[in-house]
């Protein structure tokens, strides 16, 4: 059955230089934060449909906060490296309905435009770009998640031809197989597919996909003191589908975008690879069709689009930055690039 709908979050991580030098010149993190989100209500205010922003800087990340989801919402990231000119954040959407008929792309742009009005969008390379997907109506299912997973392994290699250099070998953004203990050393994709379809409940599927890594000097807490058995920095965080969390899948991987113009490809690729992989990734037989190239990974993202709710010409802008395959190098020492 084709998926006609999904719901879509947008996290953006940059660095920002205000236009004004009184803007610039705050003495806070919080007050230049607060300046921002005055001058960004003013702007959408009167404009039917625009979600308003707010600050969430009390929390630990904005999609921890079901409040949040109505609103765009700006939070500090503790990650961004920002110097003495420049202020680091971290922009979340509000819940988007990707679907046909769906304003999100013009939003999307509005919401730039109104942030370049304000300051200078620049990058870093501490920064970085997720997109949290889910069904439009429903919850993931178990074997939803196991299509998805199945599709995210197969395409690995087509994934790092897109990617650019400081997203490879990224301990923000792992790989789901390759850096992962419980999958990186078994032979080949049969024994992965077949650990994957070994998982029995969603919880299982989480430790397979996000298993801790080995590096104990990346060994964190949990709230109640136990150790963590999975983490969330890999290019798919399924951490999100733990009971009592948000319900989504996060696509980690893209990098740090400073224009609509990059934003709302890796949104559109993000949204559309796991539209796809929740309908074909149900065998490697079924994969294999496609081929593991990026033209492999066109043809299966292709073969779910839905006029209206998918734009061939912005994924074709992704497809077009590069070919082949390129295998997944190892992590690199240091924490971001």
């Amino acid at each position: 059955m084709a998926v006609s709908s999904l719901r879509i979050g947008i996290e953006t991580e940059f660095l920002l230089c205000a236009h004004e030098k009184q803007d610039q010149c705050k003495s806070t993190l919080t007050e230049f934060a607060e300046a921002l989100v005055r001058h960004y209500n003013a702007k959408v205010r009167d404009i039917p449909g625009r979600a308003e922003m707010r600050m969430a800087f009390d929390i630990w990340h904005a999609s921890e906060d079901p409040t949040n989801f109505g609103y765009w919402t700006v939070v500090e990231e503790m990650s961004i490296d920002p110097d003495e000119d420049h202020w680091g954040l971290e922009f979340a959407s509000p819940i988007i309905r990707y679907e046909a008929g769906s304003p999100w792309r013009q939003n999307l742009h509005a919401h730039f435009q109104i942030i370049e009005s304000y300051a200078e969008i620049l990058p870093d390379v501490t920064c970085g770009t997720h997109v949290h997907v889910s069904p439009g109506d429903s919850k993931w299912t178990l074997e939803q998640a196991k299509n998805v997973s199945r599709s995210i392994l197969y395409f690995e290699e087509a994934f790092e031809v897109l990617l650019p250099p400081e997203r490879r070998g990224n301990r923000e953004c792992r790989s789901n197989q390759s850096d992962n203990p419980m999958l990186k050393h078994l032979p080949d994709l049969n024994g992965c597919f077949e650990k994957i379809q070994e998982c029995s409940s969603i919880k299982a599927l989480i430790h397979l996909m996000n298993a801790k890594d080995e590096d104990h000097s990346f060994v964190c807490e949990e709230w109640n003191g136990e150790k963590a058995v999975t983490e969330r920095c890999y290019g798919f965080n399924f951490e999100n589908l733990m009971e009592g969390k948000i319900g989504t899948i996060e696509f980690r991987r893209p990098p740090c975008v400073t224009n609509y113009q990059d934003c709302v490809m890796w949104a559109e690729f993000g949204a559309s690879f796991m539209q796809a992989a929740m309908q074909y990734g149900a065998s490697l037989k079924h994969l294999r069709k496609y081929g593991l190239s990026v033209a492999g990974l066109a043809a299966f993202v292709e073969e779910a689009t839905i006029h209206g709710m998918n734009d061939r010409g912005i994924l074709a802008e992704m497809f077009a930055r590069g070919s082949g395959t390129l295998a997944v190098g190892p992590l690199k020492y240091d924490h971001y690039y």
